[in-house]
């Protein structure tokens, strides 16, 4: 086997199992979840692939979820689809002509859902798998959210805490004061500070 094959698929979030998935477990799958010719189902995509199902049920998503997120092995691009879709119709291909799919391919695995209503949801170089309650991160929809060159700033990595020390006890309480002025003449006097 060759580099392209040494990868570990993450499958995490809203689970109850979060689970590993490497090329040899992907090709040990059983047949009714494999595609041995996703062209047949996909028609601009070429190799073989696995139902995302049988990875989900795998992982058992929580009853709450309702989206699911593949993420890059750059960590630019993501897709976030409904569960509901992901079950019925996403296929992940992991090889092309028997072997590992190559990342010039899109490897080391490459999203496919057919009719998909959006071909930059064809996620490549998938590495992780997100489940989520409500929608995760998705890229295909502002594929420049993130590239600090464009909107001036990044929204990965911001750290708000500045340095500054927010505790402002001046080293006295206001129990400390006394505003008993010894008299009481009874007149309503409003001290307004």
């Amino acid at each position: 086997m060759n580099s392209d094959s040494n990868f570990t698929l993450e499958i995490d979030g809203t689970v109850e199992k979060p689970i590993k998935w490497d090329y040899e477990s992907l090709m040990n799958i059983p047949s009714e979840h494999q595609i041995e010719d996703v062209s047949k189902v996909v028609a601009s995509m070429a190799g073989s692939g696995v139902r995302v199902k049988a990875l989900l049920n795998a992982a058992m998503p929580l009853s709450h979820s309702d989206h699911v997120t593949f993420h890059s092995q750059d960590g630019k691009f993501a897709a976030s689809v409904s569960l509901e879709d992901t079950m019925d119709r996403a296929i992940l291909i992991y090889q092309r002509d028997g072997q590992p799919l190559p990342e010039s391919k899109g490897g080391p695995l490459r999203l496919a859902i057919p009719q998909g209503d959006d071909e930059c949801s064809n996620v490549k170089s998938v590495i992780r798998i997100e489940v989520t309650s409500g929608k995760g991160k998705d890229t295909t929809y502002d594929p420049f959210h993130d590239i600090p060159e464009i909107h001036g700033h990044s929204h990965e990595g911001h750290s708000h805490d500045h340095g500054h020390d927010h505790d402002h006890d001046h080293g006295h309480s206001h129990e400390d004061h006394s505003h008993d002025h010894g008299h009481d003449h009874g007149q309503g006097h409003s001290h307004s500070h």
